[in-house]
């Protein structure tokens, strides 16, 4: 009892003077969250300019709720924590901390997006860390990303589990989880596709639903992956192109020519007689009905 009240006080007490997530997961007593060792460290980096804000989070998939523990004490300004988890028994789940809530159901229908909405309309930060299966993850992509707010990000984990086939996946499957965000990466660079194409016809595969509009793609402002994680950033439209180019300096020793260029934006080059600008029919895989999802996984 003594070391457990000990570590609560720390605990709370060191949380606005920078103890780091990994130490927070050291220091925890509660309920179990479960997360690999290089997670903590990633988030540490791209969440550590969310830490003092009044953020709201969503987290697909909390198995016994203490992540979202710990997320209250390191982001100590949270408005509102939600998880959700298709678990019957995570309605067992209960907190101190009135900003954290739960909804227990399939993150994937209506009636959880429902649900999600009348908590918080919009997510500076949305995780999903849920059944790990391909269609799951690209399906949770299309229906929450565009709640996520301007400024915000998108984390899917455990991609390792895309590359295989027990969660509908393998190395070189087009239609696996890690296959789609490397199709978003081209989406961030639509501007020198030089074809007439769009991002559904880009992925056609994956049942872009009629209301994920190129108006959302066009937020799509960065894809990162790190080894089993994937992070998409969303920032306005206006931020995710090129601009002009901006020359500085005076003294052209070496390279002539570059200061007219100043100002200028980037040419475009028509490829539609490029080979490469037409998908190889090798790769090509058209669905017409993914396999019934199993929803709910323990991480392996």
């Amino acid at each position: 009892m003594l070391i457990r009240m000990l570590r609560q006080f720390f605990g709370r007490g060191n949380r606005r003077t920078g103890v780091s997530l990994s130490e927070l997961y050291a220091m925890h007593y509660g309920k179990v969250s479960d997360k690999w060792a290089m997670y903590l460290d990633v988030y540490g980096r791209i969440f550590g300019e969310y830490r003092e804000r009044p953020v709201s989070l969503l987290e697909i998939g909390i198995q016994n709720g203490g992540s979202l523990e710990i997320w209250s004490q390191y982001f100590y300004n949270a408005e509102i924590l939600i998880g959700c988890d298709i678990n019957p028994g995570c309605l067992a789940l209960s907190y101190d901390d009135s900003r954290i809530s739960v909804i227990v159901g399939d993150a994937n229908s209506d009636s959880v997006l429902s649900d999600v909405i009348k908590k918080s309309k919009a997510f500076d930060i949305i995780v999903d860390d849920g059944s790990h299966i391909s269609e799951d993850i690209v399906k949770s992509f299309f229906r929450y990303f565009p709640l996520v707010t301007e400024g915000g990000v998108y984390v899917a984990e455990d991609l390792h589990c895309s590359y295989w086939e027990a969660y509908h996946g393998g190395l070189f499957d087009p239609s696996s989880s890690i296959s789609f965000f490397k199709l978003l990466a081209d989406v961030v660079n639509i501007q020198h596709w030089g074809i007439e194409m769009s991002p559904k016809d880009l992925l056609a595969a994956f049942n872009c639903p009629e209301d994920f509009t190129v108006s959302i793609f066009e937020q799509i402002h960065s894809v990162e992956f790190v080894n089993s994680m994937c992070v998409v950033r969303k920032k306005s439209s206006t931020c995710n192109v090129l601009g002009h180019r901006v020359i500085a300096g005076e003294i052209e020793q070496v390279v002539g020519g570059l200061r007219n260029l100043h100002g200028t934006t980037c040419p475009k080059h028509s490829q539609i007689n490029n080979k490469y600008s037409v998908r190889p029919e090798a790769t090509v895989k058209v669905i017409d009905s993914w396999q019934t999802a199993v929803h709910y996984n323990p991480r392996s």
